[in-house]
């Protein structure tokens, strides 16, 4: 895990392996190191009264990870379930007839439907949905209370573990049931009954706490520091032009709720054999073979051991933005994630096939059928470090043997590598990186299209077709790393770099708002978006 003294020993292993075939370390004695948001904690300054009673902290209420800091002293209003919905057929309003407006909304947790088998509020009822609601409804600050058919257990969600920390929301905070019904119980009102009606949709009116409530909201926000390692094989012929050899090195710790394991429940040593020391394997088998060769006569060959790709590919996207060379000069990414479990079948996977022109013929003249077979895929975008540089216009390729069970759980261990097929994959690239550098092939970088599930949610119906970046997090609004040309947001003119300020009036802060704005547009609609270009605001027409 990114920050803890074994990813520091992991990278230190690498820069010793580094140190040992000679290779010219780059930034600091080849470290570049960065830092990380890793969540939030609370401040000195939390506090909550109501009526001349003091709350407690962790015991009667907790702060909201991504909660605006601020002091707010105002009354309550009570709207069911957050919900304001008018979606195809669906229609559900807990704000209509309710002035919100400056005052704290007091919400339920959940959705109407939660005992039944589907629930229509799915993608309606996110805490952060229902806290985008209450702003563009202009509450001063939102209340969530855990009802009884939401969680028997009344448990308070805390700041910890939020991996984004762009907190342009209003005031948010959790309180428990027992506290929520002393502050009810002035009015002669209990949350349990009050989510009987919510359910029924029987509320009817204004429900208003009219005495205030005080609470100063403080949060802290949590850092950690991890490297990428990185190290420079000299071309036998001075050359200013480079090849980047990459993988990363970062996995998940001990799993747990806050990684993305996929045994959430389950804390125990994630070892990642697969995900990714197959890959920085394979990396430092290439370090040590090209390191003996004398016929690197075109390109310098920059190897690089990404620290936090699990978070985001934050060690590939920090490495783009403070680059040792010129970007101009960097030709062609590598990438290694997940070649260690080469199937019967033989089959490596190579992405980026599409991003420049003579891939297929460099694939083609290293490739020994016999030994392995290539299933290409001409995207640039995928999910590891890759993505970042075919993002800001670097032509890629990138290797892996496919996922599997064991993928983000504790099961991802060394006995299941497949380490004759490693070698195997080894010796292909090797013999790869050799025929680049032998021949001049043209590596010029080509657009490659975007994968649905790398750029929107699979799960929204209507996407504007772009790859928004998920991981910068200190701009006001969202980034356009790339865009589909058959999509939408093609066709209105957006533009790589441009950052989205505002879908149909309502304010997009961050990837988290854009999201929710998706999720109430349907098919065949025409949007108005706001955009930041250059510094100057532009509003373009999206047609869905």
């Amino acid at each position: 895990m990114p920050g803890t003294p074994g990813a520091d020993m992991a990278a230190e292993y690498i820069l010793k392996y580094f140190k040992s075939t000679k290779l010219e370390l780059l930034r600091d004695k080849g470290l570049q190191t960065f830092e990380v948001h890793t969540g939030f904690e609370n401040g000195e300054n939390n506090k909550m009264v109501f009526n001349g009673e003091e709350f407690l902290l962790n015991n009667d209420f907790l702060p909201f990870p991504y909660s605006h800091d601020t002091l707010i002293n105002t009354g309550i209003v009570f709207a069911g379930y957050g919900l304001s919905v008018k979606f195809d057929s669906l229609v559900w309003d807990d704000y209509s007839g309710k002035d919100v407006k400056g005052k704290w909304v007091m919400v339920l947790r959940g959705s109407p439907d939660m005992k039944k088998h589907f629930d229509r509020f799915a993608s309606f009822s996110g805490d952060r949905s229902k806290m985008l609601t209450a702003k563009d409804h202009g509450a001063a600050g939102i209340i969530f209370v855990n009802g009884t058919a939401y969680m028997k257990q009344d448990v308070l969600i805390g700041p910890e573990n939020e991996m984004n920390k762009n907190r342009n929301g209003i005031p948010t905070i959790s309180v428990t049931r027992g506290a929520t019904n002393r502050i009810l119980n002035t009015s002669k009102l209990s949350i349990e009954a009050l989510e009987i009606s919510a359910g029924k949709a029987e509320l009817t009116g204004q429900i208003e706490i009219k005495k205030q409530l005080y609470v100063s909201v403080n949060l802290n926000e949590k850092k950690i520091k991890t490297s990428n390692v990185i190290g420079v094989l000299r071309s036998t012929v001075p050359t200013d032009e480079y090849l980047v050899i990459g993988a990363h090195y970062d996995h998940l710790g001990f799993g747990g709720p806050a990684t993305s394991s996929r045994k959430p429940d389950t804390t125990a040593v994630h070892n990642g054999a697969d995900d990714n020391a197959s890959g920085v394997a394979c990396m430092m088998g290439l370090v040590s073979s090209l390191s003996k060769n004398k016929n690197l006569e075109k390109y310098n060959i920059i190897f690089i051991a990404f620290g936090a790709e699990e978070m985001g590919l934050l060690g590939s996207a920090w490495f783009l933005k403070h680059l040792p060379v010129g970007k101009k000069n960097i030709r062609l990414m590598l990438n290694f994630d997940m070649v260690g479990r080469l199937g019967t079948n033989k089959i490596l996977s190579v992405g980026g096939t599409g991003t420049f022109a003579d891939v297929e013929k460099i694939l083609s003249a290293c490739l020994d059928t016999n030994k392995i077979k290539l299933a290409f895929t001409k995207d640039g975008y995928g999910p590891s470090d890759h993505a970042s540089f075919y993002s800001d216009s670097i032509p890629v390729l990138y290797f892996n043997t496919g996922v599997h069970a064991d993928y983000h759980t504790p099961f991802d261990d060394y006995s299941k590598i497949n380490c004759e097929g490693l070698e195997t994959i080894l010796s292909f690239t090797e013999k790869l990186i050799l025929e680049i550098n032998k021949e001049d092939y043209d590596l010029t970088y080509r657009e490659a299209g975007l994968k649905t599930k790398g750029s929107e949610r699979s799960s929204l119906k209507v996407t504007f077709g772009i790859m928004p970046d998920v991981a910068n997090s200190d701009i006001k609004g969202v980034l356009v790393l790339a865009v589909n040309q058959d999509g939408p947001a093609y066709h209105a003119g957006i533009i790589k770099g441009d950052i989205i300020t505002a879908i149909n009036g309502n304010p997009v802060t961050n990837i988290y708002d854009y999201m929710e704005r998706l999720k109430m547009l349907s098919a065949g609609q025409a949007v108005n978006v706001d955009v930041m270009r250059n510094g100057e605001k532009e509003v373009l027409l999206v047609q869905l």
